[in-house]
């Protein structure tokens, strides 16, 4: 039976032992005021559910693991490798904005995310030589997206990367980009669902660099 875990006070939300603020809450309300994400960066989206699923029941999180979140809005899923033994964490957005919610809750988790403001396809092989894990949620909806995921992502494995790991409900385009990475790396994809903080279900692409095989 899961732990039931007292909250302290309402419009927060305990999911895989993190707290996440709702959309109602008093300090998203304040932030507002001051910081309008305009980039999809005004929630926290179900896939990084799916993600925090994959990694406490694949193990994925190593104290040696230096994370790189794509588009990681208010930082749910960095939130969740901070706490969970990763190294280093580093939130990468386009959208600025989205960073104050991303402390804001980091802080309420007791832990800090670095943050970097910009594109996929502004990633150079310097900066991603740093990391080890890239994992992201949500993030490839667009067709252009999902070229410049696949081109980035040869540059990731050129630098060093070990590992890709992203979650989706299954768009087109994300779907696309599995296709793509095959033909240069191990690919697993995979249906996912998880049952916590509700329902959700969607897919996980789990890539590592190597010998490509066939799609699942």
């Amino acid at each position: 039976m899961p732990e039931v875990v007292e909250l302290p006070e309402s419009n927060l939300f305990n999911v895989f032992n993190i707290l996440l603020l709702e959309n109602k809450h008093r300090l998203v309300k304040q932030l507002k005021e001051c910081y309008e994400p305009n980039v999809h960066g005004h929630k926290t989206w179900a896939s990084s559910f799916l993600l925090m699923d994959y990694f406490q029941t694949h193990n994925v999180l190593k104290r040696s693991s230096d994370v790189l979140e794509l588009g990681c809005g208010w930082g749910a899923a960095s939130i969740y490798c901070a706490k969970n033994g990763a190294n280093s964490v580093t939130g990468l957005d386009i959208d600025e904005n989205v960073f104050p919610y991303l402390n804001t809750q980091a802080a309420l988790n007791g832990c800090k995310i670095k943050s970097m403001t910009k594109s996929y396809d502004k990633l150079s092989p310097k900066q991603l030589e740093k990391f080890n894990l890239i994992i992201g949620a949500d993030i490839c909806f667009w067709d252009d997206l999902a070229e410049m995921l696949e081109k980035m992502f040869q540059r990731a494995f050129k630098a060093g990367v070990k590992r890709i790991i992203l979650a989706d409900p299954g768009r087109q385009p994300f779907l696309d980009l599995a296709e793509k990475c095959n033909a240069f790396a191990k690919v697993d994809l995979r249906e996912w669902y998880v049952c916590d903080p509700e329902y959700y279900d969607g897919y996980i692409l789990d890539i590592k660099p190597g010998k490509a095989t066939s799609s699942k």
